[in-house]
């Protein structure tokens, strides 16, 4: 029996390798988010793209109304750790900017479109 243990000992990987020391420089190699995001509208769904943007708090986003929009839409706040805001209507060409200066997790929507909802991570 004590034979088998040893075995099995000898055969197991070396301290300190495996998952948790990659998962370490990993971590140190992430790069941040960024302070400036772009969001395009669109008149299909999901309305927005990319479906989320990240980035660092103190960051802005800006929402650019694709040339082919045919109608309005709005940037709504939804939820999450800010203030309600509302943009005015975004048509084609036309484009909207926000700051996020809150951390959190945040979800917009177009009051045109209830379905058109975006997220947005804030670090």
């Amino acid at each position: 029996m004590m034979l088998v243990a040893l075995a099995a000992l000898a055969v197991a990987a070396p301290v300190g390798a495996g998952h948790a020391a990659g998962s370490v420089g990993a971590a140190a190699k992430a790069k941040p988010a960024p302070l400036k995001a772009t969001a395009e509208v669109y008149d299909q769904e999901p309305g927005f793209l990319p479906r989320t943007v990240t980035i660092r708090k103190g960051g802005t986003i800006k929402w650019n109304g694709d040339s082919s929009l045919t109608d309005f839409h709005t940037v709504t706040y939804l939820r999450g750790p800010a203030k309600y805001f509302k943009s005015p209507s975004i048509g084609a060409n036309a484009s909207y900017s926000r700051k996020f200066s809150k951390a959190g997790r945040y979800m917009i929507y177009c009051t045109f479109h209830a379905g058109n909802t975006q997220n947005i991570v804030v670090k």
